[in-house]
């Protein structure tokens, strides 16, 4: 078997440093409450790894015990829950991925430019909602389907951003059905470059490979995204989650098979289909 690594395996740049950050905070302050607002990464088996670590994962600020400390999820937060932390005088530590802060600072200043504000990403999904969260209004569209006339009747100036862990090819669509719509518009390209360039690996390496190997987990948007990309390539795709259900997919022998991950996959999971396909009988 011939078995071939993405050069864009497991964490990005912005999910270690909220991972490292996080992992700290447990380490050197045993005996302390810290509380998760949301998943910190869409993986169980990092939820599952903190969680055992000390870490415990709310989604309303009333499940808190007094003295405890809330870390802002690396996906971000609507403002209101920073206010509401505040408010409450809870301490919080904010632990999101600098990719989103960087959005999160793109939308505001195009509410402040006079743009009236538009997200292209999942609506529902943690990051998109933590965008959303940065202004008074946000219209919100996931693909070309949910563009119409209607919403951008009468407006004049519309600004762009996009969820950073977007398909690029139909982040640029969704665009282009947009400009169509209105006088004015402003995009600023917030697709992160780890998302584009996996993304891109996985379009060049259409027809060169018997199958590809997506290690990830299915809650997570990213990894569902190459899922989807690696679809057209021509080769036989499988969606890996847990390590071991390689074991049963119809490989041969002399399978040329590639091996791709999300950003949020820990590398211990790669480690292990590597080593499974390894000793393939």
């Amino acid at each position: 078997m011939r078995i071939t690594l993405s050069e864009n395996l497991s964490y990005c740049v912005g999910v270690k440093w909220t991972l490292t950050l996080v992992e700290k905070l447990l380490a050197h302050n045993p005996g302390k409450s810290f509380y998760m607002l949301g998943e910190i990464v869409h993986n169980e088996h990092v939820i599952n790894n903190l969680k055992s670590k000390g870490l415990r994962i709310i989604y309303d600020m009333d499940q808190m015990e007094n003295g405890g400390t809330v870390i802002i999820q690396s996906h971000g937060a609507p403002k209101a829950t920073l206010e509401k932390l505040k408010n409450r005088n809870i301490d919080f530590i904010d632990a999101t991925c600098p990719m989103v802060g960087l959005i999160h600072k793109k939308i505001s200043e195009l509410e402040e430019e006079g743009y009236f504000p538009v997200i292209i990403g999942k609506k529902g999904h943690d990051e998109v909602t933590g965008i959303a969260g940065q202004v008074d209004e946000a219209l919100i569209v996931g693909s070309v389907k949910e563009v119409s006339p209607d919403q951008f009747s009468g407006k004049q100036k519309v600004g762009v951003v996009v969820q950073s862990t977007f398909i690029r090819a139909e982040a640029l669509a969704i665009l282009e059905k947009i400009r169509a719509l209105v006088p004015e518009i402003k995009f600023v390209d917030t697709i992160c470059r780890p998302t584009t360039e996996r993304q891109e690996e996985i379009k060049n390496i259409a027809g060169k490979f018997d199958c590809i190997l997506i290690v990830g987990s299915k809650t997570s948007a990213n990894t569902r995204h190459l899922y989807t990309l690696a679809g057209g390539t021509r080769s036989r795709v499988y969606y890996v989650d847990n390590p071991e259900s390689v074991r049963a997919l119809p490989l041969g022998e002399d399978a040329a098979v590639f091996i791709a991950s999300g950003a949020s996959t820990p590398m211990d999971l790669i480690e292990r289909v590597v080593s499974i396909l390894t000793d393939w009988k």
